[in-house]
């Protein structure tokens, strides 16, 4: 009964913990010097995830949702620049980088961006550990008499180990001035055991806006 019953609550924790969703943390930031800030008119949110369009429209969806909520006009880019506007053979690379580039250039003119947020991926990292068992120790009587105590280590009873498989998702945010050409600010997140695209992205969006807003990169 004791062992069902740390098994349970084991359990009911974990479900407690895991309720909570995702974790992203700002880890490191860059701007360029002399940087204080820029108001955009328009910023178009541009996810890198080739082959993952399911994953590339949800996130800039909510991070779209989360920079308007915050005062910022910005919209999405996957349904007006599409990977098969310069992959058109479906082969996983770009028919020709220069077009490609040219593509992407005249789009965001003509749709008058003035400001771009690129999300790349830059790394996955997943690690299982190992988390012992932990003692729960029940003597019969607390007032057991001290030539008892070598045979109480009998009544210790053991909750069951178990494994927990870590993932830690790394994204580079990049600011851009299109009219200028160039890279404004840039901040690496770390976002802990996602369970989902969704909690990811919703995670991600709301520690990217806040950086973004509250550390006046992108100004109302």
């Amino acid at each position: 009964m004791k062992r069902i019953t740390l098994f349970v609550v084991a359990f009911v924790l974990s479900s407690i913990l895991y309720s909570c969703g995702s974790m992203t943390y700002i880890t490191d930031t860059w701007g360029k010097k002399g940087f204080t800030g820029k108001k955009f008119n328009k910023v178009m949110v541009m996810a890198v995830a080739k082959e993952k369009m399911v994953a590339r429209r949800t996130i800039e969806d909510v991070v779209v949702k989360e920079l308007n909520a915050r005062g910022i006009n910005a919209i999405i880019s996957y349904d007006k620049i599409s990977y098969g506007m310069f992959d058109k053979d479906s082969d996983g690379k770009v028919d020709n980088t220069k077009e490609a580039e040219e593509l992407v250039k005249a789009k965001v003119g003509e749709l008058g961006i003035d400001g771009v947020i690129v999300l790349a991926l830059k790394d996955v990292k997943k690690d299982t550990k190992y988390v012992p068992g932990v003692p729960d120790y029940m003597p019969t009587y607390y007032y057991t008499p001290y030539y008892n105590n070598y045979f109480a280590v009998y009544d210790r009873i053991y909750s069951p180990g178990y494994y927990v498989e870590n993932t830690d998702i790394y994204i580079e945010s990049s600011v851009y001035d299109t009219q200028k050409e160039e890279l404004l600010y840039s901040l690496m997140s770390e976002t802990v055991n996602p369970t989902s695209i969704g909690d990811f992205a919703k995670s991600f969006s709301k520690a990217l806006s806040t950086t973004l807003v509250d550390q006046k990169v992108l100004l109302k």
